[in-house]
């Protein structure tokens, strides 16, 4: 049995690895990135599968009877688990790159540019619904878990009027009608919804965390206030699948956990020795929570992945060189890791598996 925080798996590509996915029995991850090839490997054991592809990959998800979606490029393919092949493939819209690919709760596939929402066919890849976002750019997306709302985070500075404003909105995919929107004074950079999608909490340039209401946009509260100061540039988050924390990331080197009711905070990772110096930490630039809630885990960009509880002790802290991806294996087990060098999967350690 091997120590929390070991590395289980690599697997090297040529170029970074901006997108990593675990399949739903938790035995096998797919990596992808800037060299147009995506690996299908093992956790353990088991057939190694290479999967040329057109384009960079920016998107991965597993989805029923082993079959894999994927974004590269200006191309949305869903691919057979058995040997890559594609099912079908094409353009969500020429020009422009796709940036996000997953499947909702209903089986359907969801996808985005910087400027479009696609709802596609999981059994032909038609897309069934747009939604545009103008001005641009999508920076982040969030899908409900019944498939039927988006969460999205606007960011006008890439716009064709360069503003220093953005929002995060909730649209009805059915529709394309805006349910609730929020309007920080800046651009918003990351978006996540409740497990019951009617609340979605937010973190904006303007340094300020906010949570509002999905129906109407009514705020619940915004960087309530705290005997010590709020997060420096929060540019992550993640929800709790039970509903209760919250974690953000910060450019101070600090994820926070909050309450998801009050916006407290529970607790901070890493910790600073008593007496001593704050040392520098990096930036954290991923945050995400097990598939149990009990765990987090953060990357920074001095090149340390942390796996940590909610009251804040560490479990571990593994080098790494600079992520660009991060997810938890659907049993817990694993955390995959892209880098700009290759692809890792940390064994989380036994304990913290669901499994049996």
């Amino acid at each position: 049995m091997s120590e929390p925080g070991t590395v289980a798996r690599s697997v090297e590509h040529q170029g970074s690895v901006q997108a990593i996915a675990f399949s739903p029995d938790s035995t096998r991850f797919a990596s992808g990135g800037g060299d147009s090839t995506l690996r299908v490997r093992p956790v353990l054991i088991g057939e190694e599968l290479d999967v040329p592809v057109g384009g960079a990959v920016t998107g991965i998800a597993f989805g029923p009877g082993g079959t894999f979606v994927v974004a590269d490029f200006e191309q949305v393919s869903l691919r057979n688990g058995t040997d890559g092949s594609a099912m079908w493939q094409g353009p969500l819209e020429p020009g422009n790159s796709v940036n996000t690919v997953g499947f909702a709760g209903d089986g359907r596939i969801i996808a985005t540019t910087d400027v479009l929402v696609a709802v596609l066919d999981p059994a032909t890849g038609a897309v069934t619904r747009r939604v545009t976002v103008d001005p641009p750019l999508i920076a982040d997306m969030d899908v409900s878990g019944d498939g039927a709302r988006v969460a999205l985070a606007v960011d006008h500075r890439h716009g064709g009027n360069h503003q220093s404003a953005g929002d995060a909105r909730v649209v009805e995919l059915a529709t394309g009608e805006v349910l609730g929107k929020l309007t920080p004074d800046d651009a918003v950079h990351a978006v996540a919804f409740s497990p019951a999608a009617d609340t979605v909490l937010c973190c904006s340039a303007d340094d300020t965390v906010r949570m509002f209401e999905s129906a109407g946009g009514t705020p619940v509260w915004t960087d309530p206030e705290v005997p010590d100061e709020h997060t420096t540039a929060p540019n992550c988050l993640a929800y709790d699948p039970g509903g209760r924390w919250t974690v953000v990331g910060g450019a101070d080197g600090f994820a926070r956990v909050l309450d998801a009711e009050t916006g407290l905070e529970k607790c901070r990772v890493p910790k600073l020795q008593p007496g001593m110096p704050d040392p520098g930490f990096g930036a954290v630039t991923h945050v995400a929570f097990s598939p149990n809630g009990k765990l987090a885990a953060s990357a920074s960009i001095d090149n340390v992945v942390r796996l940590f509880g909610l009251t804040g002790q560490e479990i571990y802290a593994a080098p790494t060189d600079e992520v660009l991806a991060l997810e938890f294996s659907p049993d817990g087990r694993w955390l995959g890791v892209g880098c700009f060098t290759g692809a890792l999967v940390i064994d989380n350690g036994e304990s913290n598996s669901t499994r049996g």
